[in-house]
């Protein structure tokens, strides 16, 4: 009897996209419901991460602004110590804020923020206090009783492993396959607007052809939309167009 022991990489690229976002939003559901205080959500662009964060939360009742905040794109370890403060008891989605990695300090606050304890302790130790929007010091340290949601593109073998072990992680990277499967998925519900099917069917077929022609195309979400886009206008090149449009 072999005592080999299986490679899960390999088995994570042969399970379905489907099995793997409802994993996701079940996770997602654990931090809302506070079951869990944090998730790191990482894994390639355009797969619908966050707007599947988004709604899993909205279906849950969750007002933006009252329940949750969503900050989007870059963010300082100040910055980050603010908007923790400001908002120490809320659901706090941080989405493609992904200089953070390269901030010793900002790991730092990431790590507190992430714990799995019910109250956090989060510190700002320097010579001069941070300021609130209103120009008043903010304290040196502070109980968060929030929740995170961390959204990043970055790869989970690339993050900070004292930031893995704090929190649940999920990573959604899906290769060539389960791409065009998970396009397949949601060929339905993407672009609604464009009624007939068969003009959908006509761009994600490009796409996959695309793919197996050339290198450096971008199989995701984004690229079937601009497909579904250009296909619908009815041009005599479209294919040719949608090739333009998704090689990197």
């Amino acid at each position: 009897m072999s005592n080999a022991k299986l490679n899960f990489k390999t088995l994570q690229d042969s399970r379905k996209p489907k099995t793997l976002f409802n994993d996701m939003t079940n996770l997602v559901d654990m931090v809302q419901s506070g079951v869990s205080p944090s998730l790191i959500i990482s894994g390639m662009p355009g797969l619908g991460k966050t707007f599947l964060t988004v709604k899993k939360l909205k279906d849950a009742g969750l007002k933006e602004g009252v329940d949750y905040i969503h900050v989007k794109g870059r963010s300082t370890a100040a910055g980050m110590f603010i908007t923790l403060y400001e908002n120490s008891d809320k659901l706090i989605i941080f989405d493609d804020c992904d200089s953070v990695f390269k901030d010793k300090d900002a790991i730092n606050l990431l790590k507190g923020a992430l714990d799995s304890y019910d109250k956090r302790t989060i510190s700002w130790l320097s010579a001069k206090p941070l300021k609130d929007s209103e120009g008043s010091p903010l304290p040196r340290f502070f109980d968060f009783t929030g929740k995170i949601i961390f959204i990043t593109n970055v790869a989970a073998d690339k993050i900070d492993t004292a930031i893995k072990s704090r929190s649940f992680i999920i990573d959604i990277t899906l290769n060539a396959v389960q791409m065009i499967q998970r396009m397949k998925d949601l060929l339905p519900h993407i672009e609604s607007d464009v009624k007939d099917v068969r003009i959908k069917r006509d761009a994600l077929n490009a796409l996959k052809a695309a793919h197996n022609k050339f290198d450096n195309v971008e199989l995701n979400l984004r690229s079937l939309i601009k497909a579904i886009r250009i296909r619908q206008m009815g041009f005599r090149n479209w294919r040719q167009m949608i090739v333009e449009q998704v090689v990197g």
